[in-house]
């Protein structure tokens, strides 16, 4: 591993922005890589001469933007991916032609990208939050909160120790390492927050563009009611396993370094939350991203592990009718995860508790 403090951004959307104008302001050297079909954020950037981060982060940031991936892979043998998971895929294809064996890739959040990539490289480690709640405009980033800690996990089990230090020394926050890639896919509490909001409130959504708060006014206790049912069944699974999942308030609150006794009081006093707008159409990724590459695995893990899934299966259902989109067909699901020949024993082995979690808390950011 390159021990330099380098690293390549790949994904120039509000998260790949934030995260490296972070990094550079702790002396790491940055270079940013945008998908040649995807500048619309980088060229405003450019356009302007400069970053210009506002809210938790302040001030103007420059750093080298790029659209030739062999130049981000030279750059650094530290690649963060901050891409959708819906971008994966087209992220993989650039990658897998280059040579990353002394490499290692951080997937944020994965997603279980581990599991699709399909690539020769040293390391792959997947995140189950950005480090950065934000939003960009016309070049302009607004950082509207920053998480104290991130749960992570590498898909090997067995890496030298040195590279964890690497990777939580590249963190301003804490992370908190758990035993698998699952575990930290389960952690990504989005599924649990976004498609109910976003399907609950379908017809405010598309009655006004969006214009109205999604959180503080949009997860009412109805809502929340069913935001239980749903993580319930996420808990149930990681028990199965092995894991003792927290709940997903608790989960945003250890991020946060919050205590709020439940959604609702979540929704309506969390400073990084209750005053973002909704989004302005159901084709955003709170449905495209978190239904298809976090509830459809899921639900067919329960279904796999003998869980009663019919919450989540429920709630793929509505947003399928809603957007006409099979995706149980499109998302991650455990054919495309290329687990659908395990059994119910083999997926505990392969992805249960083995060890106790570590939590190494990166002191030099």
């Amino acid at each position: 591993m390159d021990m330099q403090p380098t690293v390549s951004i790949v994904g120039a959307g509000p998260a790949g922005f934030a995260l490296a104008a972070g990094l550079q302001s702790h002396g790491t050297s940055v270079l940013l890589y945008s998908h040649p079909t995807h500048l619309r954020h980088a060229n405003h950037v450019k356009r302007n001469g400069h970053l210009k981060a506002s809210g938790l982060m302040q001030g103007f940031t420059h750093f080298p933007i790029t659209t030739d991936m062999a130049e981000a892979v030279a750059f650094s043998q530290i690649l963060i991916l901050t891409v959708p998971s819906t971008g994966q895929e087209t992220v993989l294809q650039e990658l897998r032609k280059f040579p990353l064996q002394q490499h290692a890739i951080i997937a944020i959040p994965g997603n279980l990208f581990s599991l699709i990539a399909n690539v020769d490289v040293g390391c792959i480690f997947e995140t189950n939050l950005s480090p950065y709640s934000c939003r960009m405009e016309e070049g302009g980033l607004t950082v509207l909160g920053k998480k104290e800690l991130v749960f992570i996990a590498a898909l090997q089990r067995d890496l030298n120790p040195t590279i964890h230090e690497t990777v939580a020394s590249l963190f301003p926050m804490q992370l908190k390492w758990c035993s698998s890639v699952v575990e930290v896919c389960l952690s990504n509490v989005n599924g649990i927050f976004h498609p109910l909001m976003m399907l609950m409130n379908a017809g405010r959504v598309e009655n006004t563009l969006g214009d109205f708060f999604l959180y503080s006014e949009g997860l009412t206790p109805s809502v929340a009611n069913a935001m239980v049912a749903v993580d319930h069944v996420r808990i149930k699974i990681g028990e199965a396993l092995g894991f003792r999942l927290r709940s997903a308030v608790e989960i945003s609150n250890e991020c946060y370094g919050q205590g709020f006794g439940g959604f609702v009081d979540l929704a309506q006093n969390s400073p990084p939350h209750n005053k973002l707008k909704a989004p302005s159409s159901l084709e955003n990724r709170n449905i495209s991203e978190d239904v298809p590459d976090l509830l459809v695995f899921w639900c067919q893990l329960a279904e796999k592990l003998g869980i009663d899934a019919s919450p989540i299966r429920a709630v793929i259902t509505l947003a399928e009718m809603a957007t006409g989109v099979d995706y149980f067909e499109t998302g991650r699901n455990m054919r495309r995860l290329h687990l659908e020949h395990l059994s119910r024993a083999e997926l505990i082995e392969r992805f249960g508790i083995i060890q106790e979690r570590m939590v190494i808390n990166s002191s030099r950011l």
